[in-house]
């Protein structure tokens, strides 16, 4: 390779980077909530604007209360790996229109599981 030159590598999609680490994921935070299920997840209080959010059957953002509807609604979770007391894995699209997989930064206090019907707790 010619000096001063660099090959740019294709970044892995979010769905690739899942797939090669689903193996330590789950050993490090062991499946706890369904799929195709609606949940409202609670967080630990640490003077965030929100402190619980609604998520669909396929883990999207649905709602953010009491604050930040406006930035959470339709970010999309990991549903496979949401545990009460962990942090709970997130997808955010970059400004620049790529993908990246992160983390809220506030552990899990409380899942609790929705009525499909009437979009009420059980």
């Amino acid at each position: 390779m010619p000096k001063g030159k660099f090959v740019r590598k294709e970044k892995p999609s979010i769905k690739e980077v899942i797939k090669e680490n689903r193996k330590i994921i789950l050993e490090m935070n062991p499946i706890e909530i369904k799929r195709n299920t609606k949940y409202i997840i609670h967080f630990e209080d640490h003077g965030q604007d929100f402190l619980k959010w609604y998520l669909d059957e396929r883990g999207y953002v649905l709602d953010s209360q009491p604050f930040q509807r406006n930035v959470w609604v339709g970010k999309s979770t990991v549903p496979d790996f949401v545990q009460v007391g962990a942090l709970l894995p997130i997808f955010m699209e970059e400004k620049t229109g790529h993908d990246c997989f992160s983390h809220v930064n506030y552990p899990i206090k409380k899942i609790e599981v929705m009525d499909a019907k009437r979009g009420k707790r059980e």
